[in-house]
């Protein structure tokens, strides 16, 4: 897993220069598009005929889908072959398979260094979380 995530991560930072996560899938050539989800799934990724969309969760905090963007582009670039088609919040006791661990490391990555290093090294694991503004359970991919 951590060799793949390697991989697509430093493909990602050599082929893109970018400040935001909306920048980042813009650059990537990823349409997005916001409406209304149920109260659990953040997002979901759809491609047709090599043409990609991120649909995401217009009642949950941008804070929040920031993370949730960056999710399923990392699907997207990890798991172009694979069906894994929304993100969900998920309690801690509860399975989670493989590629999703993978797109959660990747996502973290991506999102950690868009913040200020020398806010986030003060912070613990679980302060970094309440500072991302994402659930807590996501601090095992810091």
């Amino acid at each position: 897993m951590k060799h793949l995530v390697d991989v697509a991560y430093k493909k990602i930072k050599q082929q893109y220069d970018y400040n935001t996560p909306r920048q980042l899938v813009n650059d990537a050539g990823v349409k997005l598009l916001e409406m209304p989800l149920d109260d659990k799934t953040g997002g979901m990724s759809v491609t047709n005929n090599r043409c990609s969309t991120i649909i995401l969760n217009a009642e949950w905090d941008d804070h929040y889908l920031d993370f949730v963007m960056l999710h399923e582009l990392a699907h997207l670039k990890l798991h172009k072959q694979e069906s894994t088609p929304f993100y969900r919040r998920v309690g801690n006791d509860q399975f989670i398979p493989q590629n999703e661990h993978e797109a959660n490391s990747l996502a973290m990555r991506l999102l950690l260094d868009l913040k200020d290093h020398d806010v986030i090294c003060q912070l613990t694991k679980y302060q970094l979380m309440d500072y991302l503004g994402v659930d807590r359970y996501l601090a095992q991919y810091v």
